[in-house]
């Protein structure tokens, strides 16, 4: 298990060195924020979030094609990395998307620009920049359409120090952005949307340079192999397909939600969907650092160190998450009144619905690594589309029939937990031959623990203390510490615990005396 030990050592590194940063990154998302609202006002903040989800619409494009390229450059280096074979998947994944860009162009300015003045609730002063704001997005979005093969390379050969470094240019782009916004005079809802253009640019210019210098096969040079595209287009049709249920899901109840309800609840569920993309981005560093190592291992069809990763990252995926959900949850409130000051109506509930729902997609998100390693994509991908479109059917429904809109919100997160757990659940057994007491005792039966033991002290101490801000600001830092014993304790292993504390000490010795390399080994 050679394989495994290295791999083990490999994703420790790059979590804890990507975990490390985006607390950072996180800190200055959440400020920035509150800034950008204060500054546009909730009406236009509303806008910018309802805008930018109709391009976001187009998202399952660029997310079809970094699974194509990521999927099939980690198949190839689990196997023997010919640089011939990358670098014609480089190439015609490239073309791919320039097609994939041209496409989206049509799309954006035909339909979604009819869509944007016909049919979204604005304001008719604020059409205008409405539309600016619209093109601003397109183009941006185009850029990173370009951007996501050679984000693929990055992730497929596990370079994950390039995703700290451009942590730290984010955090510096957001900060430069909002101090921009604040003494700029004019329009500041377009002006908001020039910078994120600009910040596009400088990110396509980035990777395309690290990239070129970085992988020799990252040439692009028009390629015409018909085994190799139809090879491609039959996986990328099914994710092609599933990702844009998922747009549907998410951006069609944003729109929904402004058809019935207007920009002051887009504006709520916007900066509610800001605190929760902080908090998950935590996994997702972890999860960029899993997907190439269970796609190698699978396609090597050593299944020991594929089932092993599975459950490894079942359980720390959701750790990670759950280690600042828990506080989050506990004082929404106090967090959201000290982090904006004047609240929108529904942030709080939105908040709390969106952790929910993130929690419970631990399991789907590996599973759906599976799924690609595999390339047995059919019966799973048709099943997620009937799941999401019976979400957009209950959704509508419920906007109809009056509901107020975190109820609405509400809808996918039980359609998830009656529908889409169980069945995918059955699916990785009958599929793949997972093996679901080694995942039950191993990954849910510490998952299932380690929340109940977080969740009950804080549950009994909030029914007999009083609120006030000193007893708001202790729950919050002793939960995170709480849940981190917790699960250092009762979540971990006894081997990953030596792991961790074996690396931390390495770290920490290192630190203060770098001269004594052999001693910290």
């Amino acid at each position: 298990m050679a394989f495994d030990a290295i791999n083990n050592k490999k994703i420790l590194t790059n979590t804890l060195a990507l975990y490390f940063r985006q607390i950072i990154t996180m800190v200055v998302a959440l400020f920035t924020s509150r800034v950008v609202l204060q500054t546009l006002g909730v009406t236009d903040f509303g806008i910018n979030n309802v805008v930018g989800g109709v391009v976001a619409m187009l998202w399952f494009i660029s997310g079809t094609l970094v699974d194509i390229t990521q999927r099939f450059i980690s198949v190839e280096l689990g196997k023997d990395g010919d640089f011939n074979t990358l670098r014609k998947i480089f190439s015609t994944s490239m073309a791919l998307h320039i097609v994939a860009a041209v496409v989206v162009l049509l799309i954006a300015e035909t339909v979604g620009l009819w869509f944007l003045n016909n049919k979204l609730v604005i304001p008719p002063e604020r059409m205008l920049a409405a539309n600016w704001v619209y093109q601003f997005a397109v183009f941006s979005f185009v850029l990173s359409l370009l951007n996501a093969p050679l984000t693929a390379l990055i992730i497929s050969n596990e370079d994950m120090h390039v995703f700290g470094f451009m942590g730290i240019f984010d955090v510096v782009a957001r900060l430069i952005t909002v101090y921009l916004l604040v003494i700029v005079n004019g329009d500041k809802l377009i002006f908001f949307a020039l910078f994120g253009f600009i910040v596009s640019c400088l990110v396509l210019f980035f990777y395309t340079v690290y990239c070129r210098k970085k992988y020799q096969y990252a040439r692009f040079r028009f390629v015409y192999d018909k085994a190799l595209i139809k090879e491609l287009s039959g996986f990328g049709g099914y994710v092609f397909v599933g990702n844009i249920f998922i747009i549907l899901v998410n951006q069609g109840v944003n729109i929904m939600m402004n058809i019935f309800f207007g920009p002051a609840v887009n504006a709520a569920r916007g900066l509610a969907n800001s605190l929760n993309s902080a908090l998950l981005s935590f996994g997702n560093n972890f999860i960029k650092t899993l997907t190439p190592q269970i796609t190698m291992s699978y396609s090597a069809n050593n299944l020991d160190v594929t089932w092993s990763l599975t459950e490894r990252g079942i359980r720390m995926y959701y750790f990670l998450l759950f280690i600042f959900s828990l506080p989050i949850f506990l004082e929404t409130e106090f967090i959201l009144k000290l982090w904006l000051g004047d609240v929108p109506e529904y942030t709080a509930i939105f908040v709390k619905i969106m952790i929910f729902y993130g929690l419970l997609m631990t399991f789907p998100t590996i599973y759906w690594f599976i799924v690609h390693a595999s390339g047995k994509l059919k019966l799973s991908y048709s099943l997620d589309c009937f799941f999401n479109i019976i979400v957009i059917i209950l959704a509508y429904i419920a906007c109809r029939m009056g509901y107020p809109p975190h109820y609405v919100l509400g809808v996918n997160s039980i359609i998830l937990l009656v529908l889409h757990l169980p069945t995918f659940l059955f699916l990785s057994k009958k599929l793949y031959g997972f093996p679901i007491r080694f995942f039950a005792k191993k990954a849910l039966l510490p998952i299932l623990l380690v929340t109940l033991i977080s969740v009950l002290p804080f549950y009994f101490s909030n029914k007999f203390l009083e609120k006030t801000a000193i007893i708001s600001f202790l729950t919050i830092l002793t939960s995170i510490l709480w849940v981190g014993v917790v699960v250092i304790f009762v979540g971990l292993t006894k081997n990953e615990r030596v792991k961790i504390f074996g690396f931390l000490k390495q770290k920490l010795y290192l630190r203060f005396f770098p001269n004594n390399r052999e001693v910290a080994q």
